[in-house]
């Protein structure tokens, strides 16, 4: 008699044991599929999509130049042609060689540069007005 209430005792601690031991596998299964589905939704996630994100950890510093649309786009840009030669977003190496093998490129895609503007000439403070209305410029338009 006793020796069958150990016998009972022994079997239920090793059924609880393997019980344990399944809720931990479970688990672990369901945490390797939370990662995929993670990394399933990064990979969906486009690249301005990814930028806007990780640009809210970088430093106000870089984050006020990056604001500005043409470089936002510029910067945008150089990250598509990255990902379609197969460079690692995430390997500041692999970026790094990048930018050095298409360094003669990057330089020759300079953003346009900026045009001065000419105005025209304006009548003189006398002139009479090119309105039409027969007055001085002074009196008229010019005020």
């Amino acid at each position: 008699m006793v020796f069958d209430f150990l016998f009972k005792k022994k079997k239920e601690e090793e059924q609880k044991k393997e019980s344990e031991k399944a809720v931990a596998e479970v688990k672990k299964e369901e945490k390797k599929e939370d990662k995929k589905a993670e990394k399933e939704t990064k990979k969906k996630e486009s690249i301005e999509e990814r930028i806007e994100r990780e640009m809210n950890a970088l430093p106000s510093f870089i984050k006020n130049k990056i604001k500005d649309p043409a470089i936002k786009k510029r910067f945008i840009e150089l990250a598509k042609r990255m990902e379609k030669d197969g460079v690692d977003m995430n390997s500041p190496k692999q970026m790094k060689k990048w930018v050095k093998d298409h360094e003669k490129e990057l330089k020759n895609e300079q953003v346009a540069k900026v045009e001065t503007v000419v105005k025209g000439d304006e009548p003189g403070r006398n002139d009479p007005c090119p309105c039409g209305s027969g007055k001085k410029y002074k009196k008229c338009c010019g005020r």
